[in-house]
Protein backbone atom coordinates (compact mmCIF):
# COMPACT_ATOMS: atom_id res chain seq x y z
CA UNK A 1 0.00 0.00 0.00
CA UNK A 2 2.64 2.28 0.67
CA UNK A 3 4.34 1.97 -3.04
CA UNK A 4 0.51 2.95 -4.38
CA UNK A 5 0.56 5.77 -2.25
CA UNK A 6 3.93 6.74 -3.18
CA UNK A 7 2.99 7.12 -6.71
CA UNK A 8 0.20 8.40 -6.52
CA UNK A 9 1.84 11.12 -4.43
CA UNK A 10 4.52 11.56 -7.28
CA UNK A 11 1.88 11.48 -10.12
CA UNK A 12 -0.24 14.27 -8.20
CA UNK A 13 0.89 17.26 -9.11
CA UNK A 14 3.29 16.08 -12.27
CA UNK A 15 -0.10 13.70 -13.83
CA UNK A 16 -0.75 16.11 -16.90
CA UNK A 17 3.02 16.08 -17.70
CA UNK A 18 3.52 12.58 -17.65
CA UNK A 19 0.39 11.50 -19.63
CA UNK A 20 1.80 14.51 -22.45
CA UNK A 21 5.05 13.24 -22.44
CA UNK A 22 4.00 9.50 -22.67
CA UNK A 23 1.86 10.28 -25.27
CA UNK A 24 4.61 11.92 -26.94
CA UNK A 25 6.85 8.83 -26.53
CA UNK A 26 3.60 6.32 -27.91
CA UNK A 27 3.51 8.32 -31.07
CA UNK A 28 7.40 8.56 -31.84
CA UNK A 29 7.62 4.51 -31.00
CA UNK A 30 4.28 3.70 -33.69
CA UNK A 31 6.47 6.17 -36.20
CA UNK A 32 9.99 4.73 -35.68
CA UNK A 33 8.36 0.87 -35.62
CA UNK A 34 6.72 1.62 -39.31
CA UNK A 35 9.63 3.17 -40.86
CA UNK A 36 11.93 0.30 -39.44
CA UNK A 37 9.44 -2.30 -41.03
CA UNK A 38 9.71 -0.35 -44.24
CA UNK A 39 13.21 0.23 -44.25
CA UNK A 40 13.93 -3.43 -43.72
CA UNK A 41 11.67 -4.31 -46.72
CA UNK A 42 13.29 -1.30 -49.21
CA UNK A 43 16.80 -2.56 -47.98
CA UNK A 44 15.96 -5.94 -49.20
CA UNK A 45 14.15 -5.13 -52.23
CA UNK A 46 16.72 -2.06 -53.05
CA UNK A 47 19.71 -4.63 -53.02
CA UNK A 48 18.00 -7.39 -54.65
CA UNK A 49 17.41 -4.79 -57.81
CA UNK A 50 21.13 -3.67 -57.39
CA UNK A 51 22.87 -7.40 -57.71
CA UNK A 52 20.41 -8.36 -60.41
CA UNK A 53 21.42 -5.53 -62.58
CA UNK A 54 24.62 -6.54 -62.06
CA UNK A 55 24.87 -10.10 -62.32
CA UNK A 56 22.76 -9.65 -66.06
CA UNK A 57 25.26 -6.85 -67.02
CA UNK A 58 28.25 -9.57 -66.28
CA UNK A 59 26.06 -12.84 -67.45
CA UNK A 60 25.03 -10.83 -70.78
CA UNK A 61 29.28 -9.62 -70.78
CA UNK A 62 30.26 -13.38 -70.41
CA UNK A 63 27.87 -14.70 -73.38
CA UNK A 64 28.24 -12.66 -76.12
CA UNK A 65 31.73 -11.43 -77.25
CA UNK A 66 32.96 -9.33 -80.59
CA UNK A 67 36.04 -11.57 -80.77
CA UNK A 68 36.73 -15.13 -80.47
CA UNK A 69 39.97 -14.83 -78.17
CA UNK A 70 40.01 -17.23 -75.42
CA UNK A 71 41.92 -15.11 -72.84
CA UNK A 72 38.92 -12.73 -73.50
CA UNK A 73 36.84 -15.19 -73.05
CA UNK A 74 38.18 -16.33 -69.56
CA UNK A 75 38.60 -13.10 -68.14
CA UNK A 76 34.68 -12.25 -68.83
CA UNK A 77 33.92 -15.78 -67.50
CA UNK A 78 35.89 -15.17 -64.59
CA UNK A 79 34.50 -11.24 -64.03
CA UNK A 80 30.90 -12.84 -64.07
CA UNK A 81 31.80 -15.94 -61.22
CA UNK A 82 33.51 -13.11 -59.44
CA UNK A 83 30.51 -11.00 -59.57
CA UNK A 84 27.80 -14.05 -58.21
CA UNK A 85 30.60 -14.60 -54.97
CA UNK A 86 31.00 -11.18 -53.97
CA UNK A 87 28.72 -9.92 -51.12
CA UNK A 88 30.11 -6.42 -50.54
CA UNK A 89 27.86 -4.25 -52.92
CA UNK A 90 25.08 -6.30 -51.31
CA UNK A 91 26.42 -4.93 -47.88
CA UNK A 92 26.69 -1.39 -49.08
CA UNK A 93 23.24 -1.65 -50.49
CA UNK A 94 21.26 -2.84 -47.69
CA UNK A 95 22.60 -0.07 -45.76
CA UNK A 96 21.45 2.39 -48.52
CA UNK A 97 17.90 0.95 -49.23
CA UNK A 98 17.55 1.02 -45.45
CA UNK A 99 18.05 4.23 -44.89
CA UNK A 100 16.13 5.31 -48.25
CA UNK A 101 12.86 3.37 -46.74
CA UNK A 102 13.16 4.54 -42.93
CA UNK A 103 13.67 8.23 -44.39
CA UNK A 104 10.76 7.96 -46.90
CA UNK A 105 8.27 6.68 -44.18
CA UNK A 106 9.08 9.44 -41.74
CA UNK A 107 8.21 11.62 -44.28
CA UNK A 108 4.84 10.19 -45.02
CA UNK A 109 4.35 10.19 -41.29
CA UNK A 110 5.58 13.85 -40.51
CA UNK A 111 2.52 14.74 -38.88
CA UNK A 112 2.56 12.25 -35.96
CA UNK A 113 6.37 12.69 -35.70
CA UNK A 114 5.91 16.41 -35.34
CA UNK A 115 2.89 16.03 -33.16
CA UNK A 116 4.85 13.31 -31.02
CA UNK A 117 8.24 14.91 -30.96
CA UNK A 118 6.32 18.27 -29.70
CA UNK A 119 4.93 16.28 -26.80
CA UNK A 120 8.02 15.13 -25.88
CA UNK A 121 10.03 18.06 -26.13
CA UNK A 122 7.98 21.03 -25.73
CA UNK A 123 7.02 22.21 -22.13
CA UNK A 124 3.78 23.45 -20.57
CA UNK A 125 0.64 23.76 -22.72
CA UNK A 126 2.14 23.57 -26.24
CA UNK A 127 3.21 20.00 -25.36
CA UNK A 128 -0.66 19.34 -23.91
CA UNK A 129 -1.90 20.98 -27.41
CA UNK A 130 0.51 18.64 -29.12
CA UNK A 131 -0.45 15.81 -27.15
CA UNK A 132 -3.98 16.44 -28.09
CA UNK A 133 -3.32 16.99 -31.58
CA UNK A 134 -2.09 13.90 -31.66
CA UNK A 135 -5.57 12.21 -30.02
CA UNK A 136 -7.49 13.67 -32.60
CA UNK A 137 -5.36 12.39 -35.42
CA UNK A 138 -5.23 8.80 -34.18
CA UNK A 139 -9.00 9.33 -33.61
CA UNK A 140 -9.51 10.22 -37.07
CA UNK A 141 -7.18 8.02 -38.40
CA UNK A 142 -8.97 4.85 -37.05
CA UNK A 143 -12.41 6.22 -37.91
CA UNK A 144 -11.12 6.53 -41.77
CA UNK A 145 -9.23 3.02 -41.47
CA UNK A 146 -11.02 0.97 -39.28
CA UNK A 147 -14.70 2.03 -39.65
CA UNK A 148 -14.18 2.90 -43.51
CA UNK A 149 -15.89 6.59 -42.67
CA UNK A 150 -14.75 9.32 -45.39
CA UNK A 151 -13.18 6.97 -47.60
CA UNK A 152 -15.07 7.84 -50.91
CA UNK A 153 -17.01 5.30 -52.55
CA UNK A 154 -17.17 2.42 -49.91
CA UNK A 155 -21.05 3.41 -48.86
CA UNK A 156 -20.29 4.70 -45.77
CA UNK A 157 -19.75 8.66 -46.63
CA UNK A 158 -22.02 10.92 -43.84
CA UNK A 159 -23.88 13.26 -45.95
Amino acid sequence: MKILGSISKALKGNAGKYITKGVGLAALGLVASDAHYIGKLQADLYASEKDAKAAGYYLNNSMYTTNMSKVEDGIRNAAYEMELDQGWRRFFNLGIGYVKGFTSMLVSHVIPFGLGLGALLAKGKSAKICAGAFGVYALGKVVKDFFGIGVPGNGLDIK
